[in-house]
């Protein structure tokens, strides 16, 4: 077990987008410290840098969420939602993570963000790198705009932020979420072209088809004979910039924290260019890549939070239901996250709570499985505990003993 992590860890996530006009209230955020000590939450993850690029402090280097062109985060305007967080959890004995969403920099819903002022930044989609195939690359519905994680100077910034985060404030670790490639479809872009061809030592004949092709009209995918190098290529891109994120913030401050939220779906995680494994395990999927473990990153985590989103708890459930697997249950995505990190450290259960709507004994049965099989729980977002009026539901499986007491 990490030194940094207590052996019964309660993890809440405080989205901003989702709880800011709430908590712009001070009685609000004195209100959410009370209920997280009297429940059991022992850390927050509060946002720091949202998912469209913004930051919820005065960054030297970023927007702030109120510079919005819709002007709904104008009550935030001249304020500091981190540091308002900090201040009223000081002394409370809740420790507070700062969330930063690396390389999300943009929203197509307002077209807010870092790329449209720099635009050669923003992940080339595959689509945009073959006139051939005229297909929709991208998850449809989704705002979101990444830019390239290899790119030099997306790298410096993301680095600067680290930096000014560690720097400026007393927190008591960093979380990155979003430390990833959008999804299978990017980057595309020459950059990634030229650097790939340089990782492999020979040029692409058929670009991007040697990677993958999607089939025209469809999203129906066949990799090509390159895709288990680039899936290595890409997960070993996302691991470098961990290794000097890490390496930035533990030179300033060697005490604070230092995780990722991931989703524990492992078989799939090549579409995010993710290998959030240990380099001690090496998988036995199709396309993975003799070097593959290689590309793990989780060694260099202080612990990791795996997102078991399903609504089925147990195996058992899942197979009921016709799931495909039995990590579709919070069960059995804890089993493959514990199989994929290897011991090497801590896994932190999570959950998010709109699975359980409705159900609240079976929102308890998820948190006893991740207290059972994981090293705590994270619980996914605080909005759904106001909602639902979940408090007392949760805090009588983190503090038994209290509500048995009653």
């Amino acid at each position: 077990m990490s030194r940094v992590l207590g052996s019964d860890s309660n993890i809440l996530w405080v989205d901003f987008l989702a709880n800011a006009t709430k908590l712009s209230l001070k009685s609000e955020r004195e209100k959410l410290i009370k209920n997280a000590v009297t429940s059991g939450i022992t850390h927050l993850v509060v946002d720091a840098k949202i998912p469209y690029g913004q930051t919820t402090y005065q960054s030297q280097y970023a927007k702030h969420v109120s510079s919005w062109s819709d002007g709904r985060f104008h009550m935030w305007k001249d304020r500091d939602f981190l540091q308002e967080m900090l201040d009223e959890a000081k002394g409370s004995g809740v420790k507070v993570l700062a969330n930063m969403d690396v390389f999300a920099e943009g929203t197509a819903f307002s077209k807010d963000g870092m790329v449209y002022d720099k635009p050669e930044w923003k992940v080339k989609s595959y689509n945009e790198a073959t006139a051939s195939i005229a297909t929709a690359a991208e998850n449809a519905g989704d705002k979101t705009i990444f830019v390239n994680p290899i790119h030099p100077e997306v790298v410096h910034y993301e680095n600067q932020i680290i930096k000014e985060l560690v720097s400026s404030y007393q927190i008591d670790g960093i979380v990155l979420d979003r430390c990833r490639y959008p999804n299978i479809y990017g980057d595309f872009s020459e950059l990634s072209r030229e650097t790939f061809e340089e990782y492999i030592g020979e040029s692409i004949e058929k670009w991007p088809l040697d990677i993958l092709e999607v089939e025209e009209g469809t999203k129906k995918i066949t990799f090509g004979k390159h895709f288990a190098k680039w899936t290595e290529w890409r997960a070993l891109n996302i691991k470098t910039f961990v290794q000097g994120a890490k390496q930035i913030m533990k030179s300033i401050n060697p005490d604070l924290i230092f995780t990722i939220y991931v989703g524990s779906w492992y078989p799939l995680y090549y579409n995010e260019g993710v290998n959030w494994g240990s380099t001690t395990y090496q998988p036995s999927l199709d396309w993975v890549s003799e070097n593959y473990h290689q590309s793990g990153y989780a060694d260099e985590l202080d612990f990791i939070m795996t997102g078991c989103y399903y609504p089925e708890v147990t195996i058992q459930e899942a197979e009921a239901n016709q799931r495909p697997a039995s990590w579709y249950s919070v069960e059995g995505a804890i089993d493959l996250s514990l199989e994929a990190i290897n011991g090497q450290i801590p896994v932190i259960g999570s959950l998010y709570l709109k699975d359980y709507k409705d159900d609240p004994e079976q929102f308890k049965q998820a948190i006893r499985m991740c207290k059972q099989k994981s090293s705590g729980v994270m619980l996914f977002d605080v909005v759904y505990l106001d909602d639902y009026q979940w408090w007392e539901e949760m805090g009588s499986i983190l503090l038994p003993e209290k509500s048995r007491k009653k």
